[in-house]
């Protein structure tokens, strides 16, 4: 695949490094801003899991994180915090690759803080999987800027145990077929996992995942607070006239969006899109606003709770 044009290289250890300590900052306020940890009927379901029992699909295929953190909610938290850390740092490293400014690079890094889908609803329900596996999947796509091949394989393959789509948005991120290979382990998975029935007595929603997209997301289509503001600052992608930026941005915003027709949950499925929605964004945001921009996003006060 042709993507989008790169600029000259420039040095990332000092943007990379400042992201990851204000990154690590923002983490510590969010913690301390939450009454502690909670669980969400996805969380119960992961838990479940850990403790041996069998789980319908799909969560049956998202077997690594379980694994790892057993049924110790200290282990997710600690899982959860370290990943959404690591989040900004490479965010700045992917996006290096086509933004030549450190203080857009920061802010860039940054922006996926201010997500709530992300951030927010990670720090109070740290016992989800989707920003682990969106950080292996943002590894996999910096490997594959490098030309890493055998790394992109490896981390494409525990980005697809830990959730099923990340392979494909990987894919979207480095732009390239190769990262599609992470499908070989939910596939796997689905030919050798024991399944069970849901913790949460819901196997008719899981059974019936088109059905269940279709209701739950029954008048929120054009609900902008539901679908558009929790973006923040972000929704500047849309002004982007960058041609060779466009194309990523579309795709991987439709088939993140597109997750909504066969998933009840919103914005956590939607941002998926954030790093090439993140990308068109500084293609438009003027560097001495940067700052200001990066507050006023941080700050949304129409950003939601994340769900």
């Amino acid at each position: 695949m042709a993507g989008p044009r790169p600029h000259r290289p420039v040095g990332i250890g000092e943007p990379a490094a400042l992201a990851a300590v204000l990154g690590a900052a923002i983490i510590t306020l969010g913690y301390r801003n939450q009454p502690g940890v909670q669980l969400s009927p996805d969380g119960r379901r992961y838990l479940a899991m850990a403790a041996g029992r069998p789980a319908p699909l799909p969560f049956a295929l998202r077997w690594l994180l379980p694994a790892v953190c057993s049924t110790s909610l200290t282990r997710w938290r600690w899982n959860t915090a370290i990943h959404l850390g690591v989040l900004p740092p490479l965010l700045v490293v992917w996006l290096s690759r086509w933004v030549d400014h450190p203080g857009l690079l920061v802010a860039g890094g940054l922006l996926v803080c201010g997500l709530p889908g992300i951030f927010r609803i990670h720090l109070r329900l740290p016992v989800l999987v989707d920003a682990p596996a969106m950080a292996w999947a943002l590894g996999a796509a910096i490997a594959a800027q490098h030309g890493r091949w055998p790394l992109v394989v490896a981390l494409a393959l525990l980005a697809g145990s830990i959730k099923e789509p990340a392979p494909i948005f990987a894919a979207c991120y480095a732009w390239s077929v190769l990262p599609l290979v992470g499908l070989a382990a939910p596939l796997v998975r689905r030919l050798v996992a024991r399944f069970g029935d849901d913790v949460e007595g819901e196997d008719d929603r899981l059974a019936h995942p088109v059905r269940t997209g279709r209701l739950d997301h029954l008048g929120m289509w054009f609900d902008a607070t539901a679908m558009a503001t929790p973006w923040g600052a972000c929704l500047l992608a849309t002004l982007t006239t960058d041609r060779a930026t466009i194309p990523m941005l579309v795709v991987t915003v439709l088939l993140a969006y597109g997750q909504l027709f066969i998933a009840g949950d919103t914005v956590r499925l939607y941002q998926w899109a954030a790093p090439p929605v993140i990308l068109a964004t500084l293609t438009v945001m003027p560097p001495r606003w940067a700052v200001v921009a990066l507050l006023g996003h941080l700050l949304n006060p129409w950003a939601g709770n994340g769900r």
